[in-house]
Order: C-alpha cells, then structure tokens, then sequence
C-alpha cells in the first residue's frame, strides 16, 4: 500500500524540513509498502521556499515538487497536487505544523474501519475569533446549500483513498472547493478528534477578502442560493402587495391621513436592497460560467522536480 502526502506550499521556508521529517517518522509506524510527498509551491513570494523544496527533492527521491506560475490559491494547489498523485490512499496536510504529523496514524486507523474520506476535528482551533465566526456561518450555509451532514466538520487535514482522488481530478474548473467536491463525489465520511497545534511560523494568509473568495466557490455546486433569490423575491412582491391594499384601506377610512414617507422610503430600500442581492447572486453565477466556458486555468506548472511522468489523464 502506497501513500502520497500532498502540501501546499507558501513562505513556509523554517518548518519544512521539520514537517517532512516528522512525516516520515510517523508514516514509518504504519503498515505501508511506500510513500511519496507531493510538496506544491504555490508562487511563495520568498524565494528560499522553492530553493528550499528543490532541496528536499534532492535529498529524498520519493519528494515530488511541483512549482505553480502564479499564486492559485490553497485548493487549487491542492488540486495541482492531486494529479501528480500516485498512491492508493492521499493525505493533506498544512505547511505550518497546525496540522501536525503525530495525527497521521489516528487519520490512518480510522480509514482502515472502512471509510472512503476521514477528516480531522480540531478539539481546539487556534485560529483567530473573526477566523472561527466566518468559518462557523459557512458552515451552516453549507448545511443548508450542499447537504452537509449536520455537525460534520470539514478541515484542510484529511485522508482520502484513491477512487476518490481519480474522480476529483475530474474537475478542470478554476473555482475549486474541496468541501463541494468531496460531498458530490462520496457520502461514507468520518471525523476524528485531533489536536490543533499553533502555527510554527508566521501567520494565516486568510484575510476577509480571501476568506470569503474562497467561501463563494460553493456556487460551483449549488443553485440554492438562485432558489433563495426567487423565495425572496416572491416575498418581497407578497409584502409589496399587502402593504399596498393596507395603505388604499386606510386612505378609503381616513382621508386625511398624510402620505408616510419616511415608511415608503424604508420599504423602497429593503425592496430595492434584496433586488440587488438577487442580481447580484444571479451575476456571480453569469460570471462564473463564463470563466469556466473561457477555460480560465485551475492551476499552471511552471516547473516539476523529480515528477518523471506527466499526470496520468495527460498521458
């Protein structure tokens, strides 16, 4: 049974080597034949990072490096990293010793029960507060858009086997979201409870804006948020109607009555607000398929390090 242990890589120069070592030292404890690591580079501005990685190539035969063109984002580098994978079960792992290897039997253990997909719980998330509150609404969201299962925690740590890797790389598109493609893809997913370490070096790339670009590529693989779009709009049509009969009633009854508006203003608002908000939602969608019919690259590979074969669906 062969392993491959997929990391996206960005200025992540100090822990590297710590993180790759302490891997193999883990993965030696469990009944493997092989292993190989897929380290991707995804535009780390510090240039020590690939000369770092170009190093870890050389020393160990089974470090695949793959060096992206721009920056694509952690799931499209994921997803680079996918198709360079050979192993029969795909661990992924973070760059900055959050995820920590000491973990990597429990995941493993746990696979073996009969799982398709396994995906680490943290005890503790050492992310910032505004870090947590995002995560936790998109979660519901993702409850109520793409039928996650209730309590089901989705993290960046998990293990996966290869039938599920084979149809992932299936996806050519630029907007990738792990979560999404997991729940189209398979249903037998298990959560384990680990340990979330602090991070080793610097600091979280997700800012607000990254956060919620990332959180918008759910619309990849859902049309609720259109569903909700037209509930609101039927609604606010509903409430438009009965607010005008209210207000033709009590002019008819009291014909004196002067012309609210200051309510009329506040209800032109909330109309005209939620019409923007559904266009605005059918906009992303209009914007997205045409990225995607554009063919607007997932990922492109300026250079591999000991990758001897092109990925198997290029062949």
């Amino acid at each position: 049974m062969k392993l491959s242990v997929i990391i996206p890589c960005y200025n992540s120069t100090h822990v590297l080597v710590e993180l790759v070592e302490k891997t193999i030292e883990e993965l030696k404890k469990l009944p493997l034949d092989s292993w190989e690591f897929i380290l991707v580079n995804d535009f780390s501005p510090h240039p020590d990072t690939i000369v770092l990685l170009r190093g870890l190539a050389a020393t160990y035969p089974f470090v695949k490096v793959v060096d992206l063109a721009k920056n694509f984002g952690q799931a499209n580098a994921q997803m680079a990293a996918l198709h360079y994978a050979t192993g029969d079960l795909i661990l992924n792992m973070d760059d900055d010793m959050q995820t920590h290897p000491k973990n990597i039997p429990i995941l493993f253990n746990k696979l073996m029960e009969g799982y398709d997909l396994v995906l680490g719980s943290y005890r503790q998330k050492r992310h910032s507060f505004f870090r947590r509150l995002l995560t936790k609404m998109g979660d519901k969201f993702d409850e109520l858009c793409l039928e996650r299962p209730k309590g089901m925690a989705f993290t960046s740590f998990w293990i996966t086997k290869k039938f599920v890797r084979d149809e992932l790389i299936h996806y050519q598109y630029p907007f990738s979201y792990m979560e999404g493609l997991f729940l189209r893809t398979v249903r037998n997913i298990a959560n384990v409870e680990i340990e979330h370490f602090e991070r080793k070096e610097g600091h979280s790339g997700y800012n607000l804006k990254k956060l919620v670009k990332l959180w918008s590529n759910f619309t990849n693989f859902t049309v609720m948020p259109l569903r909700i779009a037209g509930i609101l709009g039927g609604v606010s049509a509903l409430l438009g109607f009965c607010y005008a009969v209210v207000t033709v009633i009590r002019k008819i009854m009291h014909p004196g009555m002067m012309a609210g508006y200051a309510s009329l203003l506040c209800v032109m608002l909330l109309f005209f607000g939620i019409t923007l908000i559904c266009i605005g939602a059918l906009g992303e969608y209009v914007g997205r398929t045409f990225l995607c019919v554009n063919k607007s690259p997932q990922y492109v590979v300026r250079q591999t390090y000991n990758v001897d074969e092109k990925p198997k669906e290029e062949l």
